[in-house]
């Protein structure tokens, strides 16, 4: 599993504001940027991290935001399909940035 989740990570960074991913196993941070290129940080008052777990929840997704990295820590117990759908609501919400 842990496998697939790396894989299917990769495809996050065709998101224009996914700037880096950290995975250590089961544990996934994804950092979300305002400029691609730059770098550059949301700002603390936007809570864009908060913003994408809100979105996220409305399909029946717990993300935990930390600043502007989504934490991603399934159960390790999460079944393929679910964890198939876990990362597809994740990319959706990220995606929803514009």
């Amino acid at each position: 599993k842990i496998n697939i989740i790396s894989e299917k990570l990769k495809v996050f960074y065709n998101l224009p504001h996914v700037g880096h991913i950290r995975q250590k196993g089961f544990m996934v941070g994804i950092e979300l940027v305002k400029d691609k290129v730059s770098k550059e940080l949301f700002s603390g008052e936007e809570q864009i991290g908060v913003k994408v777990c809100q979105l996220a929840r409305q399909r029946g997704v717990i993300l935990r935001p930390l600043g502007n990295v989504i934490v991603l820590m399934p159960p390790l117990s999460i079944s393929k399909r679910e964890l198939d759908y876990l990362l597809r609501i994740t990319y959706w919400a990220i995606s929803k940035l514009g």
